[in-house]
Parts: structure tokens; sequence; C-alpha cells
């Protein structure tokens, strides 16, 4: 149920923010400051980050001046929800993307229950007016009731035309806050599902550099000798890794790793967004191919 009012805190209403670390929802703690509202972070955490990532995450919440900071485990809610549904359909889009970024519509569902217990209707993300994600977070947010969204990085975007990265860089610097040289280059989205990396070369359609690189390690590197892995499967969701019993997240996550040692799973997408345009990532999905490829040949 939709509580009908926002509390308020010291005069000022409180926004619920999607928050990550990056650029883009750093940017967003200080421009929703900026316009008055105490903003408080949350992190959702889909699986694929180590502790100390989400004690930095935590840290620079508090860091950029956000009143509180939330975490909210949702990888066992990513692998029931979504992993098991994509292993059973083999639904890659065009045949080679599968839908990392489907925990978006988590993200915002437990955000929004997140709002309701501070009594609060704004919500806040950090997504561009340029790719598919502000629509699965608009969407998602209309469809679940009446809740005012805030999107400072795309409002940003209709003054500034340029160079959109620069200039939150620029924000963030000017306000002391340090940002990292691959933040500053690359949008990196990770979870259970694996990692996209856009941005930089990416963008420009270039071979992507060594530092797009998260899961995949490259081919120097790669093992002498051959690994061997075994997946049970019980009525089509897998269960245990070489006959060791193993919850969905620490399925996704082993194999992530095993896998990306071997460099398997890398991948270069070029796709429709919805508004028009083509864009381009790198994504790398290990766990997703393995589970995919062992699935298949069970079938």
């Amino acid at each position: 149920m939709i509580k009908k009012r926002s509390r308020k805190k010291s005069g000022k209403e409180t926004v619920v923010l999607a928050f990550s670390g990056g650029l883009d929802t750093s940017y967003c703690v200080l421009a929703l400051r900026e316009q008055g509202y105490e903003v408080q972070t949350v992190f959702v955490d889909t699986g694929g980050m180590p502790q100390s990532e989400l004690e930095w995450i935590h840290d620079r919440a508090m860091q950029l001046g956000a009143k509180h900071h939330h975490q909210l485990d949702a990888s066992q809610a990513i692998w029931d929800e979504f992993v098991t549904p994509l292993v059973w359909s083999h639904s890659r889009m065009l045949g080679e993307y599968p839908m990392l970024c489907s925990d978006r519509y988590l993200i915002v569902r437990l955000c929004l229950e997140l709002c309701d217990d501070l009594g609060t209707r704004h919500f806040g993300h950090g997504c561009t007016g340029m790719g598919n994600d502000q629509l699965r977070f608009d969407q998602t947010v209309r469809s679940t009731g009446e809740y005012t969204i805030h999107a400072p990085v795309r409002d940003l975007q209709k003054t500034v035309t340029d160079d959109i990265r620069a200039h939150e860089i620029e924000y963030l610097e000017k306000a002391g806050v340090e940002v990292a040289g691959k933040s500053g280059s690359y949008s990196i989205n990770e979870n259970l599902l694996g990692v996209t990396i856009s941005g930089s070369e990416v963008d420009r359609f270039e071979v992507p550099g060594p530092e797009t690189r998260q899961l995949c390690r490259p081919r120097e590197e790669w093992p002498e000798s051959p690994m061997a892995v075994s997946i049970r499967f019980s009525k089509g969701v897998a269960t245990h890794i070489n006959d060791t019993e193993l919850t969905g997240p620490e399925i996704i996550n082993l194999l992530n790793q095993a896998f990306g040692e071997y460099g398997v799973g890398r991948h270069i997408y070029t796709g429709d967004v919805s508004i028009g345009l083509k864009g381009r990532i790198v994504f790398e999905c290990p766990g997703i191919d393995a589970l995919l490829t062992a699935h298949q040949a069970l079938e």
C-alpha cells in the first residue's frame, strides 16, 4: 500500500536513491542535496560484489553526504527470478546478449519498498537519457505506484550536450570528491549475472582496451591445463558442481571464477536501444555461458 505523505526531517523531503558508488550516482547524491532533498542511498546487492567493495560503496555514500546508506541482498532473488528462467528459455537478445541488466527491475522493486518504509514517494536513479536502463527503471516505478522519479544525470543532459562525464567529474572534484580513473572512462555494471562495460573506446566502436576486462582473463593468462566441470540439474535447475551441493548464487559465482580464468564468456555486443540509437557494450558472463551450454547439452 502506498503511503499518502512523505516523511520530512528538518523541513526536507527524503529521496531514496538507487546507488552504486559510480560516477553517475555519485553525482546524483550531490545534485539532489543541492536541490534541497535529504538523500538516503540504497545499494541492492545482486551478487558479484566482494565485501571490500560493499564497504567502499557505503563509505562513498556517507562521504557524499547521504543521510543513511542501506544495503539489501537480492542475490537469491536474481537466481530464482532471472537465472533459472534464462537457462530454461536460452533467451539471448539477438541470439547473444543474455540480458545482464535484468536486475534493474528487482532493484527498483526493493527501493520502492524502502520508500514505503521511510514514508516517501521520491525515488531517484542515475540513468542517462541515452539507453534502455532509464526505461527499465521508470516503467517499473510507474507500474508499481505513484512515485516521483528523480533522474539528475538525465536532467543534466538537457543543458550539457558535449561531454557529460567530464562535467560530472568536474562537479565532483569541485566538491572535494575523488574520482577513480576507470570510473571517468567507463561505465561498469556488475551483478550475479556478469558485468557490462561501456564508455570511452567501446562507445567509439574501437577495440576495447585491457581495462575493460573484469571477469575474463586474456589469452596469455589462461591456465595451461584443461578444466572439466560437472553440473547437476534437478528439474532443470542447477544444484551441484562436481557433486557438491551449492546454492544458486554460489554456483554462478563459482562458475564465473572458474571459467573466467580460461577467458570464457567475453563478448562485444551491438544492439538496439529503445529510443532509436545503436548501443555497444562489452559484456562478460562466464557462469551464464557455462550454465546455458550445460543445459543445452542436457536437452
